[in-house]
């Protein structure tokens, strides 16, 4: 007679401790997801999904995650099981149409984006997505278009006008400065850019460069450049870039080598296109007529391609090579030119959403031709939206002379969508000398 009674007492004990369980668990998930820690939510998310299957909701949180971690097929996978089982759900059509944008794959993202505002006309999550694409794509007449109709259809919506906001201030004109201090040199760096029309920007930058002996701090030379840049956007990762530049040198006390420069004129030519949305291959080629101090003339030029690759959502890789044919700088007549190839190695690799280690190896740095290679390896972490750290090493292989290696590191700072700032400091090795240097660089959005 009591059995059964204490059996059903029993599993209701069970089923009353169970529930507090599970809700525990989605409080766990939904916490993890707030503080940023994306792999671990998805995993919570994981075991809710296998005790509710059926639960679309579990599902999108899930899959939310797993983009938000860029684990992108997995999410794409999710989301397209949500929407086997209610093909209108607009929260799978806006996700997977953000995952197809976040990956570069556009025309994906627009025709999902589409499809979400077509059976929700009154959310104004779709025409965001819509203009965010056309952004992206450097369409920015497409863009305003969206953002400007959202506007109009949601006057009083915070997130339409924080993101018309956001948008206005990227194709605004901007102002950069740049500073640089060093044993060996010292650059300042001021500039302007402005957007034109749809897809094209003008540039104009003064560069001063100060070459110094480390051993003494002597002034050896300076350079002073003009450069004006002009930028064609066909589309993401898609453009045509021309920069021409004149550049003049002084020095305190007359060089009497035979190759030292009094003034030249360089021409730039860079085209990139995406071989697929996960690779994408440049070309660059740069002319260099050159006026040396005895008044002889030479022209320099230097071809160079290289391969950008995203293997993985966060592993890419950067290969590159190149031919340079320049005036020797042991050259006793203007005759003695010297051919070498150049070579680029680079990779980036995000361990989470908010830390970063990348790597960059290259021959012969531009406008550098006492340098061997330079061989960088840097990490960043973002402690919040606004506030990141960044350190670096680099190696500097010089042609004569002693190396020079440097440790850097620095504050990033990002108030708004107007300024974004870098400052800090480094200590600079080279030979018997040393010392810290600072580095300053800012960029104001109008």
């Amino acid at each position: 007679m009591h059995r059964p009674r204490s059996l059903w007492i029993l599993a209701t004990l069970l089923m009353a401790l169970g529930a507090p369980a599970v809700a525990a668990t989605e409080h766990d998930a939904a916490r993890l997801m707030q503080r940023g820690d994306f792999a671990e939510a998805a995993q919570a998310y994981a075991a809710l999904v296998q005790q509710n299957p059926k639960s679309l909701r579990l599902r999108l949180e899930l899959a939310d995650a797993l983009a938000k971690d860029r684990q992108w097929q997995q999410a794409i996978a999710e989301y397209q099981a949500v929407l086997k089982l209610a093909p209108d759900n607009i929260e799978a059509l806006l996700g997977l149409a953000t995952v197809h944008r976040w990956r570069g794959h556009l025309p994906e993202a627009r025709q999902t984006y589409g499809q979400a505002r077509t059976l929700a006309p009154n959310d104004p999550a779709a025409t965001l997505g819509l203009a965010a694409v056309a952004a992206l794509d450097h369409d920015q007449r497409g863009a305003r278009a969206f953002y400007d109709h959202a506007e109009r259809r949601w006057p009083g919506n915070d997130e339409v006008r924080q993101a018309a906001y956001d948008f206005r201030r990227q194709v605004n004109p901007r102002v950069y400065v740049y500073y640089e201090d060093d044993l060996s040199f010292r650059t300042e760096i001021g500039g302007v850019s402005v957007p034109l029309l749809a897809r094209e920007e003008l540039g104009a930058e003064y560069q001063k460069e100060t070459r110094f002996a480390y051993l003494t701090g002597v002034e050896t030379y300076a350079r002073s450049d003009a450069k004006l840049l002009y930028t064609h956007f066909f589309g993401l990762n898609h453009a045509l870039d021309f920069s021409a530049r004149q550049s003049e040198y002084t020095y305190p006390v007359l060089p009497t080598a035979f190759a030292a420069i009094d003034s030249f004129q360089e021409y730039r030519l860079r085209y990139s296109m995406p071989i697929v949305p996960e690779q994408v291959v440049a070309v660059r080629y740069t002319a260099r007529p050159t006026t040396l101090l005895n008044r002889q003339d030479f022209v320099a030029h230097k071809i160079e391609a290289e391969l950008v690759s995203q293997w993985l959502p966060r592993i890419q890789t950067t290969v590159g090579a190149g031919w340079l044919r320049d005036l020797d700088e042991n050259a006793v007549t203007i005759s003695d030119m010297t051919s070498q190839g150049l070579l680029k190695l680079g990779f980036q690799y995000d361990i989470t959403n908010r830390l970063d280690v990348s790597g960059r190896f290259i021959t012969n740095p531009d406008l550098d031709s006492s340098v061997n290679s330079t061989t960088i390896v840097q990490a960043g972490y973002s402690f919040t939206g606004s506030f990141g750290l960044l350190v670096r090493a680099r190696f500097d292989d010089y042609k004569s002379g002693d190396d020079q290696n440097s440790a850097y590191a620095a504050l990033r700072y990002t108030p708004s969508s107007h300024l974004w700032s870098e400052v800090g400091v480094k200590r600079v090795q080279r030979g018997s000398e040393s010392g810290f240097y600072p580095l300053v660089s800012a960029v104001w959005r109008f």
